[in-house]
Parts: C-alpha cells; structure tokens; sequence
C-alpha cells in the first residue's frame, strides 16, 4: 500500500516539475525533447546495426530478422527528428493535452473511489477533475497559434493537475489511513 501511495506522489511531482518547466523555459523543453528523443532513436538504430551485423546469414535467414531495416529507420528517423524538431514537435501538445486529460479522468474517479467509501461526494473536486479534462481535450484538438504560447499553457495545465492530484492524493491517504486505524482499534479484543 506504501508503494502505491509513494508513486502517486511521485506521479503528482512529475507533473509539477514538468508544468514549472513548461511555463519558464518552453523552448528549453522543446528541444531537448527533440535531441532525447532523436538521440534515443539513433542509439537503438545502432543496436540493431550491431545485432544484425553480429549474427551469421542463415541466422538472419532462417529467423526473417530485419535488424538491418530498422537499424537504419531509427537512424534516419533520429537524423529527421534532429533536423525537423519545430515540425516534430507540434505532436507534444497533443500528447501532453492527453496527460492532462488523463489526470483530470484520473480525479473524477478518485471522487468516485471516496464516495464509495462512504467519504461524501466531494463536489469541488469533481468539478476540479472535469475542468481539467476539458482543458486537455481542449488542448489536444485546439492547438493555440504559437507552439510557445501552447507549452506555457500545457506548462499551467500539468501544474495545475499535478497540485490538484497531490492534495487529493494526501487527503485520499489521510482518510484510508484514519478508517484503517478506527477498523484496527474496533477489531481488538479488551483483555481478560
């Protein structure tokens, strides 16, 4: 249970850092996005290169590999990647507008999760939970004119997600914890 409660925060944090991030340095992030990603496929590119050219000709015949082919697409892909980063990027809003929306989902059924515990409809939160969704499909079918003014947006979104889900997620924790200490006092027996 510790588990899962640390990586919801760590979740949480992420969105944070990367909301700061997006809203103070969007080209920062921009580019290095492109340069990771470009850098991530060429290196995998060359792997396959190595794989390939490491294993004998009936190998690559009897097994139909194709680490030749895809080594040189992921190159070529990451070179593309390099070069073209302003045209690749334009993708980012619609992935991180779908994050957004992710999280906003993710809320509205925390909500539901509390409610079933019997914690009371928690109205704020939902309504919350359902601004943020909006706001990312917003995102992920609007894109704004600049892809500058876009990332500080997203930057504003993931912040904002990401505090929203940190606080529900220590309140969620708080409650769990209160009623599993109220259900561990009830079980013990009075000693004899």
């Amino acid at each position: 249970m510790k588990n899962k409660n640390i990586s919801k925060f760590v979740s949480s944090a992420i969105y944070i850092v990367m909301g700061l991030a997006l809203i103070f340095k969007p080209t920062l992030v921009e580019d290095l996005f492109c340069y990771l990603l470009a850098g991530a496929a060429i290196i995998l590119g060359i792997v396959k290169l190595i794989a390939y050219m490491a294993t004998s000709v009936e190998t690559r015949i009897s097994e139909d590999t194709n680490g030749f082919a895809i080594g040189i697409s992921l190159i070529i892909l990451g070179l593309f990647v390099m070069m073209k980063s302003t045209m690749f990027v334009m993708i980012v809003p619609f992935i991180l507008g779908f994050m957004i929306t992710f999280k906003g989902i993710e809320g509205m059924q925390n909500v539901l999760n509390l409610k079933k515990f019997g914690f009371g409809y928690q109205k704020g939160v939902m309504i919350m939970s359902l601004v943020i969704t909006i706001f990312g499909i917003v995102v992920m079918v609007n894109p704004f004119s600049t892809l500058k003014l876009l990332l500080v947006m997203l930057g504003l979104g993931l912040l904002v997600s990401g505090i929203f889900d940190f606080l529900a997620d220590i309140v969620f924790t708080r409650k769990l914890n209160k009623e599993n200490k109220e259900n561990g006092e009830s079980n013990e027996k009075p000693a004899q």
